[in-house]
């Protein structure tokens, strides 16, 4: 028989000291309901325990899940090496926010297990973090780079471009510092204005402007040819990481690798399943205190939906995919588009693979949505 893939565990820990403008997520600044979440959380993992299943991956994400009191995080890491054999070289990633990273923060992550950081860096302009609503500026930003590098952790710094008042310039002088810092990883992430935000809300009314789609086209062209000269490829359409430093947790989503996701609003995708759970705080503390689960979505997947999702994960992904595959999942209009796509220069074959360019990238749900 053979054995089943290695799980990743995604946990939700949605409390933040304030929430930043632009942002989308399920998240609460309301820390007095952390004690009964963190309840909820422990229940939802015993509740979901899926046995047998060995797990290589563990991520802590956010809200802001670096703001999160030591204690709880033991209690966290605990209930899920009682319940799953983690295996000896597993990734185990926490998001951070600059102003949380100190010597004795990490010292405790450490002990945990933690080897891998993801520090929400966004600019390293004051003129550009102030809008978001950011709790840190750049020294601290630049600060906490360093620190986390010289600790010796997997370190990985966000950045998003598009940002209200940025040019080329600004934005290609944060990515260069970050570059410069050591990180071994850069997820980058073109600012995607959530309706209901209140950054939406404010470039609506046109108190605020963000940089046109050509400014921002140079913008992320200009950061792979960055990133590529300090050593650091392009493996994912937002990711950039030096050879081994790549996200490991986040390869399963894009490989359709099984994944189990608990607390608010948290996803899975298990045994041709995908389950989302509750976005409202309330409801998904209650049912889990009540022994019941907080799933709101259930879907299982077709042959059509598993066709959509190997095309657009497989295609986000700069190996791409083999194009005899895009041919068997889409005739002869896969060849068209395929030969299309070179012809244009938004595509690329390389040996008995296609992938987008770099530009291709910058528009390629829109040149996906042609196979479907």
């Amino acid at each position: 028989m053979t054995p089943p893939d290695p799980l990743g565990l995604y946990l939700h820990l949605p409390f933040c000291r304030v929430r930043c403008t632009y942002c989308a997520f399920a998240v609460s600044t309301d820390r007095k309901l952390e004690g009964a979440y963190n309840n909820a959380l422990l229940a939802e993992l015993r509740l979901r325990h899926l046995p047998d299943r060995p797990v290589d991956s563990m991520f802590l994400g956010g809200g802001t899940p670096s703001l999160s009191a030591l204690v709880g995080l033991r209690r966290i890491s605990a209930e899920i090496r009682d319940l799953y054999d983690v295996l000896p070289d597993a990734e185990f990633t926490i998001e951070a926010n600059p102003e949380d990273v100190t010597v004795d923060a990490m010292d405790g992550w450490r002990e945990l297990g933690v080897n891998r950081l993801s520090i929400g860096v966004q600019s390293l302009s004051d003129d550009e973090l102030y809008p978001l609503g950011r709790g840190h500026g750049s020294s601290m930003a630049v600060a906490a780079l360093g620190l986390a590098v010289d600790a010796g952790f997997r370190t990985s710094a966000d950045l998003i471009l598009g940002l209200p008042g940025q040019s080329l310039e600004s934005f290609m002088a944060s990515l260069c510092s970050v570059l410069g810092s050591g990180v071994g990883h850069v997820s980058l992430y073109i600012l995607d204005l959530e309706p209901g935000s209140f950054l939406e809300t404010q470039v609506r009314a046109g108190r605020t402007n963000l940089p046109d789609d050509e400014l921002t086209e140079a913008m992320y062209l200009g950061a792979v040819r960055a990133a590529e000269e300090a050593g650091l490829h392009q493996y994912e359409v937002s990711n950039f990481a030096r050879e081994g430093e790549e996200s490991r947790h986040n390869l399963k989503y894009w490989n359709r690798l099984p994944y189990l996701g608990l607390g608010l609003g948290a996803h899975s995708f298990l045994e041709n399943m995908r389950l989302a759970n509750s976005r409202e705080i309330g409801e998904y503390t209650s049912a889990l205190l009540a022994g019941r689960d907080a799933i709101v979505f259930r879907e299982e997947l077709t042959a059509e939906n598993e066709r959509h999702e190997t095309l657009f994960l497989g295609l986000r992904q700069a190996a791409g995919l083999r194009y005899a595959d895009v041919v068997a999942m889409c005739g002869m209009e896969g060849e068209r588009w395929v030969n299309r796509g070179v012809e244009e220069s938004w595509l690329k074959r390389s040996g008995e693979r296609v992938a987008f360019t770099s530009a291709g990238f910058l528009l390629s749900n829109e040149y996906i949505s042609q196979l479907f």
